[in-house]
């Protein structure tokens, strides 16, 4: 039996719909009306829900398998054999994904997924890397908000460069509707699930700083320049900004590290940062990060923390997720500030953009649909397997013309 394009594997959670319903748009596309595909969740009723959903859109439904399974105790191998690539929607990632990693490598299929979830990453490294190695299976977590925008920034940037990148900062900034700094209005920024895999990133924070070392003892880098060396806030373009708080520098980190292995490439220092609105916003913010980091240390209050999203997070993640009005104009922009030498040794910067619209559910799985295509149709030019990075999955393929074709991000070169 030939093997189908891709399997979304929960496909009926929140992201997992995004997903299906986006695929279902890009095989609409000429370039595209060849793809085969299909949907996995555990509940048939809502497999039949979204098939109902998939065919007012206008999907070719008789064309889209469907097959019910529990990840943690069904046949995961019946579901993976059927498909050249997996692309994982399950959650939390430190919880159900080692299963998925460890039967894609045995039944020789490729993955993809958006894990945020540092920890997890490592493990799934340590674990199965080599496995996957010698396999030529690739898995590659994180192509979601995190971290496809940064690594194709940074790839969009390296590529117009022209010379030897040094360092990179980037500056991201995050534009939400007025309404939904009145969360109890029904106006909230995440999902129930995206706030749970935040909570298991908390819970090991220290595990992963732990295990990071242990994975990657050698420093590859030259000095740091001065101008890296930042404080937790600093000031930036008149505006006050604060160390960013997701994966993206690590999973740069380690990309760094691997392209230098594999190709000779020399690794770049590059740091990452946020901002807000208003200064008293910055602090309560971080004020919530702490407490969050300290209450997930202790299971009973990690599991509060799970259990009402809403209350915890005073309104801004539910189980019912934002609405669509709220994604749709919620606005984010990348600022890559790249500093190195040119062709003739001459100190050059260059500073890159990448803009976007709804980071958590349409840009994610937009992204997450376009990784999985580029391994489709690129896959020579990529590693032959193991547990790789974006940025070094990625590096020898389109993928940033793809992404500015299907319009999901823009990217633009400001000045030089």
């Amino acid at each position: 039996m030939e093997r189908l394009d891709f399997i979304i594997l929960g496909a009926t959670g929140f992201t997992g719909k995004y997903t299906a319903i986006n695929l279902v748009k890009l095989c609409k596309l000429p370039d595209y009306t060849h793809l085969k595909w299909g949907i996995c969740g555990r509940s048939k009723e809502k497999i039949n829900d979204l098939m109902k959903e998939l065919e007012i859109i206008g999907a070719r439904t008789s064309e889209i398998t469907t097959i019910i399974c529990d990840v943690l105790s069904g046949d995961l191998s019946n579901v993976i054999s059927r498909t050249k690539i997996v692309i994982n929607c399950t959650g939390p990632n430190t919880i159900l994904s080692e299963p998925i990693v460890k039967t894609c490598i045995e039944n020789s299929t490729d993955y993809v997924d958006i894990s945020a979830e540092l920890y997890h990453m490592l493990d799934i490294y340590k674990k199965y890397n080599k496995s996957a190695e010698q396999a030529n299976v690739l898995i590659i977590p994180s192509c979601g908000f995190s971290s496809i925008p940064v690594a194709s920034g940074l790839i969009y940037l390296e590529n117009n460069f022209q010379g030897t990148l040094k360092s990179v900062q980037c500056y991201t900034r995050l534009d939400i509707p007025l309404r939904a700094y009145v969360p109890w209005a029904n106006n909230c920024l995440i999902n129930s699930g995206t706030w749970e895999s935040m909570i298991h990133v908390f819970h090991k924070l220290p595990e992963h700083a732990q295990l990071k070392n242990e994975l990657f003892p050698e420093n590859p880098y030259e000095p740091e320049p001065q101008e890296l060396k930042r404080s937790l806030f600093h000031v930036h373009n008149r505006k006050v900004w604060f160390t960013y708080p997701g994966p993206d520098a690590d999973v740069i980190d380690i990309s760094e590290r691997y392209l230098q292995k594999s190709e000779g490439a020399k690794p770049y220092h590059f740091k990452m940062y946020a901002t807000m609105p208003c200064f008293l916003q910055i602090i309560v913010v971080t004020t919530a990060i702490f407490s969050y980091y300290y209450m997930s240390r202790l299971k009973c209050f990690r599991n509060l923390l799970i259990k009402h999203p809403r209350l915890f997070s005073a309104g801004y993640a539910t189980h019912k997720g934002p609405s669509s009005k709220n994604a749709r104009e919620t606005v984010f922009t990348m600022t890559f500030i790249g500093k190195g030498l040119d062709k003739n040794g001459i100190q050059k910067k260059m500073i890159a953009k990448v803009t976007g619209s709804d980071p958590g559910y349409e840009t994610t799985s937009t992204l997450l649909i376009i990784s999985a295509l580029t391994i489709l149709k690129e896959r020579s030019k990529m590693p032959k397997g193991g547990v790789i990075a974006p940025a070094a999955a990625f590096h020898g393929t389109n993928i940033v013309e793809t992404v500015k074709t299907l319009k999901c991000l823009q990217f633009d070169i400001e000045s030089s």
